[in-house]
């Protein structure tokens, strides 16, 4: 076992040292590439976090009507808590007041106490973020409810995140997608030409009697190689240019990037380590496949 893994050894340094330019396009092309998927996971699970940041402000107000009886306003209480909602908090309309007053001290709170209050007893619920696309039936089925005053939620806004969290989640699947297809297309090309110009080789050793899993672990190593030399290089960039770029005194970016803990960059690193032993696997696999055991067509 230790003399094959010798061999194979040495017949990946030879693999890569008589292919120079194509082994330094590969890892080359794989930094670039595994920098890009790296960087967009940066800023799409950035996004994810700054959406999810929003939703959560988003509330449902329930105003009850000023004569409903204690027990109907009960009824209406447990009739909003349903399995979407993760916060359920009744407001009474003198809670209400005073939550205005500290809102705004100039409202003056002695002439609107006992019958002389505005304002209206309140549920205010939050849903659970799975949940946020049905705060509009939840809003319609309680605005329906006898007792009810009526509801408040800002549709077009909620309509607007909800729509943009669903365009950012398909979005940044479909371009870690291309990313990852773009370094295996490269990787699989690299591993392609190395095998075509040792064939004579390759038949060869397929004629004494080589096993093919013999013959081809020097390519996947080599593919493996690229991979990991690719996610390293591309870690060694994009490591300092986050951190470097969270630790600037601008308010307007930290609202950007909520995610800037050491552990969300280490994520992104193990991603990077991942996904280029990952694709310089699948890439050596697919050329192997399509090679070893036709060499002598």
């Amino acid at each position: 076992m230790q003399h094959d893994l010798m061999f194979w050894l040495r017949e990946t340094a030879s693999n890569i040292g008589r292919n120079r330019l194509m082994s330094l396009l590969a890892v080359t092309t794989a930094t670039i590439g595994l920098f890009l998927l790296g960087a967009f996971f940066l800023a799409f699970i950035n996004l994810q976090a700054l959406v999810k940041n929003q939703t959560q402000k988003l509330d449902l107000v329930v105003f009850l009507k000023a004569d409903i009886s204690p027990q109907r306003r009960k009824q209406i209480y447990d009739a909003a808590r349903v399995k979407q909602v993760a916060d359920l908090q009744f407001m009474s309309k003198a809670q209400v007041l005073r939550e205005a007053v500290r809102r705004d001290p100039d409202i003056p709170l002695a002439d609107f106490e006992g019958k002389y209050n505005p304002y209206s007893d309140e549920l205010r619920i939050n849903l659970k973020e799975e949940y946020l696309n049905d705060i509009f039936k939840l809003e319609d089925y309680l605005g329906g409810l006898p007792g009810v005053l009526k509801t408040r939620s800002d549709r077009e806004p909620i309509r607007k995140l909800l729509a943009f969290k669903s365009f950012a989640t398909i979005a940044g699947v479909v371009s870690l997608v291309i990313l990852g297809m773009a370094i295996l297309l490269i990787i699989h090309n690299a591993i392609r030409l190395t095998i075509f110009a040792r064939r004579r080789e390759i038949q060869i050793m397929e004629l004494v009697g080589a096993t093919n899993w013999f013959i081809r672990v020097p390519f996947l190593l080599e593919g493996v190689l690229y991979g990991l030399l690719g996610a390293i290089l591309a870690s060694l960039v994009l490591s300092p240019l986050f951190l470097a770029l969270v630790r600037m005194p601008w308010p307007l970016l930290h609202d950007l990037l909520p995610l800037a803990q050491s552990n969300v960059l280490w994520s992104c690193v193990a991603l990077m380590l991942g996904a280029g032993l990952l694709f310089g696997l699948l890439g050596s696999w697919f050329s192997l496949a399509r090679s070893i055991g036709k060499t002598a067509h």
